[in-house]
């Protein structure tokens, strides 16, 4: 899929000129699809949807280059990632498709799982906890519990920060709440933080938290800290990175 220019310089002005405004040289041309991405992504986060999906729908046949690792800014592998992310969500929530929301959600977790480099945007995890927040609202929570407890399995030997882990016992805390378990829920909050990049702002939250009496109140205190991202999920330079993250 492609724009013609009049539609493109559009939504560059709009991008360029917004709020937050991204410089112009940044993002102004089209034959880079890093600059689509950019424009696509920044158009969904002002709510412009319809031009975000428009201009999106532009990068989904892109092959990112799997071995680009910049020392600034996102790879290939990132930028397509984030792309098919903001697709997801914008096909579900506006569509309620959930096949393809599930579809671009699986393409985004195999790419983020296949890239051997750091990952500086977001958390390769959050792309699994998406499908099973999609699944949980289409009534598939038993599936959606299932798939967490396989990731659990899967990723059983892999101590350490770990966005796999920490995603799918979230996952289960919030079952266990909705179930009106919160102790239990709490349990798996606990466990959920043991891989989660915690500064030490975020074990003095942590530790309130578990010192919370009040099971409810545990559990928010918890849910509030998974709000908060207290350092980032992979550390620089890559080699340190663990490849199977």
């Amino acid at each position: 899929m492609t724009m013609n220019e009049q539609e493109w310089l559009a939504c560059v002005n709009h991008v360029a000129g917004g709020e937050y405004p991204i410089p112009r040289g940044m993002i102004s041309n089209y034959d880079d699809w890093r600059c689509r991405s950019t424009v696509g992504r920044a158009l969904y986060w002002m709510d412009e949807i319809e031009a975000s999906m428009r201009v999106l729908a532009t990068v989904l046949d892109v092959e990112p280059d799997m071995d680009d690792a910049p020392e600034m800014g996102l790879s290939e592998a990132e930028h397509k990632v984030l792309c098919l992310r903001d697709v997801a969500d914008i096909v579900w929530k506006l569509a309620r498709n959930e096949e393809a929301a599930l579809t671009y959600l699986a393409q985004a977790y195999e790419l983020s799982r296949a890239y051997k480099h750091s990952f500086r945007s977001a958390s390769r995890g959050d792309m699994f906890y998406r499908r099973l927040a999609i699944l949980r609202e289409v009534g598939k929570e038993d599936q959606a519990v299932q798939e967490a407890e396989v990731m659990l399995e899967m990723e059983a030997g892999n101590e350490g920060i770990n966005p796999y882990r920490y995603f799918a016992y979230k996952f289960l805390a919030e079952h266990q709440h909705d179930a009106g378990d919160d102790v239990q829920a709490t349990q798996l909050y606990a466990e959920a933080f043991k891989y989660y990049p915690v500064s030490e702002a975020g074990e003095r939250d942590l530790a309130r938290a578990a010192a919370t009496e009040d099971a409810a109140a545990r559990y928010k205190a918890y849910s509030f800290c998974s709000t908060i991202q207290y350092k980032p999920w992979e550390k620089l330079p890559p080699a340190i990175i663990r490849r199977d993250l």
